[in-house]
């Protein structure tokens, strides 16, 4: 007859240490009320199990347990598990129970409950709670917590919230808004004490006998830096402890998130704080360069949200002479360092600003950035260009080396796209294209030797355009009565006329562009009229004598003029910038008759009117605008003033 297999699912488990024969172990799961059979799918010789046993630091959560402010004695859902589904019983094959009173065997974890048996934890990434799991499942279950007096783990049941008195205990030095700071952002009683454990662990790191001023890029640091050094430290150790000053706050969607940090990297200590985590600092500053170990860096801010690393100014003393030099430090960006930024797994905002790039320099991977700025970027590219074309670009970019063509290509988040001096010379990869960045909100290509503009039609959300001093002799493609929603900037460029397809609005910049078309032109001084703005003015006339204003004027006229103009001649320098007007191009017969009225008015006023006129002259930036105020102080000064102009002035341009 075939034999029959034991009861319960009892199979042989050899135990260490144990003499050679076989020993029945009754691996049924117990609960925590001594009863067997429940089924847990975890048995040390399962070969499935052991199979499936992974590294517990790469398991991933369920959102078992949501991290918020609730009310003491807050039950959690009757759904929660019971550990009956987790439980064990292999005691005897464990090792003793360590630091954390918790066993470790094969690399997974074990933890002591209640009746003698044993549970499978995890440590939750998003919390730091250990959490009950079950080998069969990547899912974590109930968090477990442990008795201080007994040493015994047992399921969470209550969910308390965080207090003032909780982090006071911890750093009686803490603020009532230092402990609020602190419990927006760790809510849950028992997720902020193993915060508040971890940051007690590593403060003495950061006493005042640990500060050290390194020496990079042979600069000796001189005192004031030294106590800037002192203050960097202080600054560290504030945020180590969550307790950022008001202005360092970082808030999203109007919460807490973190705090800012400015870290001068020439002070920076490389050696030091190696095994620290700011945890804290969610915006990030480096100014300056120092030879520093991107992983082991970052590793030090986990949670950086936005990066900007921009230049230092620094003095460097030679050695045994006393020599000083003030120069930049600028930051040396290599592929181990913009591989690291891939990985930061929160970052959302780069900013690289007077630095050097490598020629490997790429923002692929990036996908997740919504806000990327690119300025006075160098990099070793300038050999590859003709000589004709470097001379260009050092002679409108002094300070600045091509940068290799950026591609953004798969930045389907991208918010803002800032290149503003960047260096380069092609349109983004990936900018143009009919997938291109449609939730893109803000896009700055200025001081760029750009000769075309990228195409706006795919650009629907766009609600700023800056293609100021790039070269161009026409209106990009896709401007709507829409696009851009708020600003375009065009101000110095090559554009000739204004298409009619156009409205021209508050917020655009024309300024600095040969426009000669007559039809243009008007349209401009309707448009300014409209919005109460300059939306173009032109090149100002290098001419400060009467002459400006004598054309086609009769000889008969001219020494009564040329007397009036002799007494008036200190404002011909405010009155010389009506030049830029598009009055001056089209209505000039207009504009002379209204400048000679107001001459003649002037030197007849009284000191209190002239006074009035005189501030306008000089404090209304609007050339356009100021003569349309001075003529209406002249009238509000006197109502009754009769002393209009010889030609009365004509209607002015209809709205349209």
């Amino acid at each position: 007859m075939p034999v029959k297999p034991p009861r319960g699912g009892g199979t042989h488990v050899d135990v260490p240490g144990s003499s050679n024969r076989s020993v029945e172990v009754d691996t049924s799961l117990p609960g925590p009320s001594g009863r067997r059979g429940v089924d847990s799918g975890i048995t040390l010789d399962n070969p499935h199990s052991r199979a499936g046993a992974t590294d517990i630091d790469v398991i991933h959560p369920a959102p078992a347990v949501v991290v918020q402010t609730i009310p003491a004695e807050t039950r959690l859902p009757a759904s929660q598990p019971s550990l009956d589904h987790y439980v064990v019983n292999a005691r005897a094959i464990l090792p003793e129970i360590n630091s954390e009173g918790l066993r470790v065997f094969n690399k997974r974890t074990y933890a002591d409950v209640a009746g003698g048996d044993l549970v499978l934890v995890a440590v939750d990434p998003q919390t730091g709670l250990h959490r009950a799991r079950r080998t069969s499942e990547l899912l974590l279950g109930p968090v477990m917590l442990r008795d201080a007096d007994s040493g015994i783990w047992y399921q969470r049941e209550v969910v308390e919230p965080a207090t003032r008195a909780q982090i006071k205990q911890y750093f009686p030095d803490s603020t009532d808004q230092h402990a609020d700071d602190f419990i927006a952002r760790f809510s849950d009683k028992d997720v902020a004490d193993v915060e508040l454990k971890r940051i007690q662990l590593g403060l003495p790191q950061l006493g005042s006998e640990h500060v050290s001023i390194p020496n990079h890029q042979n600069h000796v640091p001189e005192s004031h830096e030294i106590s800037e050094a002192f203050g960097m430290w202080t600054r560290l150790r504030q945020l180590y402890k969550w307790q950022g000053e008001p202005d360092q706050r970082v808030y999203n969607d109007g919460r807490l998130s973190g705090f800012k940090l400015d870290i001068n990297l020439t002070l920076w200590p490389v050696d030091k704080l190696l095994s620290l985590k700011f945890n804290s600092v969610v915006s990030l500053t480096l100014r300056g360069h120092a030879p520093l170990n991107p992983e082991v860096f970052f590793a030090q801010f986990p949670n950086i949200e936005s990066l900007t690393v921009t230049s230092q100014l620094i003095t460097r003393r030679s050695f045994g002479a006393s020599i000083y030099e003030r120069a930049y430090s600028r930051f040396n960006m290599d592929s181990r360092f913009t591989e690291q930024l891939v990985k930061l797994p929160r970052l959302r905002e780069l900013s690289l600003q007077d630095c050097d790039l490598q020629d490997d320099f790429s923002l692929r991977g990036m996908t997740r950035l919504q806000v990327l700025r690119l300025g006075r970027i160098q990099a070793a590219r300038l050999s590859y260009y003709p000589d004709d074309l470097r001379a260009q670009l050092f002679l409108q970019h002094p300070s600045v080396v091509l940068l290799t063509d950026p591609d953004i290509s798969g930045m389907t988040e991208l918010r803002v796209l800032d290149l503003t001096g960047a260096g380069i010379h092609r349109i983004p990869i990936g900018l143009d294209a009919d997938s291109g960045p449609s939730s893109l909100e803000i896009l700055r290509l200025g001081d760029n030797a750009l000769s075309v503009a990228p195409s706006l039609k795919a650009m629907t959300a766009l609600q700023e355009l800056d293609l100021s001093n790039m070269g161009l002799d026409r209106f990009p493609e896709g401007i709507t009565n829409e696009i851009p929603g708020k600003v375009l900037n065009l101000a110095n460029n090559r554009i000739t006329s204004v298409p009619e397809s156009v409205e021209l609005r508050r917020g655009f910049n024309l300024i600095g562009n040969p426009i000669t078309d007559p039809a243009s032109l008007r349209r401009l001084i309707r448009a300014r009229i409209k919005t109460d703005s300059d939306i173009w003015l032109g090149a100002e006339s290098n001419d400060l004598s009467a002459n400006l204003w004598l054309q086609h004027v009769p000889a008969g006229e001219m020494p009564k003029k040329l007397e009036l103009w002799d007494s008036v001649g200190h404002l011909s320098s405010r009155l010389r910038k009506l030049s830029r007007t598009p009055e001056f191009h089209v209505e000039y017969p207009l504009l002379q008759r209204r400048v000679w009225w107001f001459l003649e008015v002037y030197v007849k006023a009284d000191a209190s009117e002239k006074a009035r006129m005189t501030d306008i002259l000089i404090n209304e930036p609007s050339p356009g605008k100021m003569l349309d105020r001075l003529e209406a102080a002249i009238r509000e000064y006197d109502a009754g003033r009769q002393n209009q102009p010889q030609h009365h002035l004509p209607k002015r341009p209809r709205l349209d």
